[in-house]
């Protein structure tokens, strides 16, 4: 045991050697550190020559707009490629032809239409001489009613005749007026009266309801429903037109068509995931500067109109000039580079790179990775 009393001393100054060593080798971290206790850490190692102040990013170079991608038109669930008009790199003007799909059925489809027109057409040229016709119906008509009448007062004054021929002879013969109903009801010849006289009074009522109607009827009404008839056929035309239109793709912005993918005989339907091919807007360069959460609170909208350094991700000695134009206010998830998107959501500084293609340096290129250094 007593060799244990010896060594207690020797651990004893030990122990104080390591406390001692370990409080100087803290106090020289924390003294050749690039930044003070406390303070963030930057986004990427700064180039040399660089100022502090704001952090350093990386971001893509981008058009402005967007590239965009071309595919299959929305008037076709598939199509199989007639004709490819332009090439990669070739400079397009809005409205230039990019290319075409087969329309072989749309046509069939647009002279459908258009022999739908040429009936409808038809149907309008009847409508409206019914129309002509409608005024000579109703004089007709007229005389039909005129007719009815004269035929319903004739058959009254002959019921009216043989009835007074028969009191005449009755009271010839001094039969009692009592009898006469009797008499008169069981006569053959003043019942057919009666009847043909009632039949005469229903056809007159039913010919001048007849005339009434005609009357209040308007003749432009199947016109109009004809005509109807045919705007909505030259809409199916125009629709069957638009279709075989839609088919020939058309650059919608002028811009450097890149990534041709296509040649005549293909076929794109809807599931297919390329595009046939890209177009990248021609005008002003940007880059896209993904500011971190961590570094989102020495971002701010005073960076606006501030110059700002830009650096080839490759080769930092590659520098560029640009101006913040816009500093997002949400966190959004980083724009996909590929077909699994960013689960990391960054705050999006927006810089118009002043000259992307200056003497004596390669050009940014739009989708290159390049550093940002928002404090410069």
């Amino acid at each position: 045991m007593k060799w244990l009393r010896r060594l207690q001393p020797v651990a004893f100054v030990l122990g104080v050697v390591l406390l001692v060593g370990t409080l100087v080798g803290a106090g020289a971290l924390a003294n050749n550190g690039t930044q003070p206790a406390g303070d963030p850490k930057s986004a990427n190692p700064a180039p040399a020559g660089t100022r502090a102040g704001g952090p350093i990013t990386l971001g893509t170079v981008d058009s402005d707009p967007p590239p965009v991608t071309y595919g299959l038109p929305t008037v076709l669930q598939s199509g199989v490629v007639s004709e490819v008009f332009v090439k990669d790199g070739q400079d397009v003007k809005a409205g230039d032809k990019l290319y075409a799909f087969d329309t072989t059925i749309l046509k069939r489809d647009l002279e459908r239409a258009n022999a739908a027109v040429a009936v409808q057409r038809t149907k309008v040229a009847e409508a409206q001489e019914g129309a002509r016709q409608h005024g000579k119906k109703v004089d007709i008509l007229k005389q039909v009613v005129e007719a009815a009448g004269d035929k319903m007062k004739s058959q009254g004054d002959l019921y009216n005749l043989i009835k007074g021929n028969l009191e005449k002879n009755y009271k010839a013969e001094k039969i009692p007026e009592g009898e006469w109903p009797a008499r008169l009801g069981s006569n053959a010849d003043l019942y057919k009266a009666n009847v043909d006289w009632l039949v005469a009074k229903n056809e007159h009522a039913i010919k001048g309801a007849e005339l009434a109607a005609l009357k209040a009827a308007d003749p432009q009404v199947h016109v109009k429903q004809a005509e109807a008839g045919v705007m909505q056929a030259e809409a199916e035309v125009d629709k069957a037109q638009a279709a075989i239109d839609l088919c020939t793709v058309k650059a919608r912005t002028p811009g450097t068509v890149e990534q041709v993918k296509i040649s005549p005989g293909a076929t794109i339907g809807i599931s297919t995931r390329d595009p046939a091919l890209w177009l990248i807007p021609a005008g002003a360069r940007v880059v896209r500067a993904e500011v971190e959460a961590d570094f989102a609170h020495r971002v701010s909208t005073e960076l606006i109109g501030r110059e700002v350094t830009i650096y080839d991700n490759a080769d930092p000695k590659l520098t560029y000039k640009g101006v913040v134009k816009r500093v997002g206010g949400t966190f959004l998830p980083k724009r996909s580079e590929g077909l699994i998107p960013s689960d990391t959501r960054v705050l999006e500084a927006v810089v118009e790179v002043s000259d992307p293609a200056p003497a004596g340096k390669p050009p940014l290129r739009v989708g290159q990775r390049v550093r940002v250094n928002l404090g410069q």
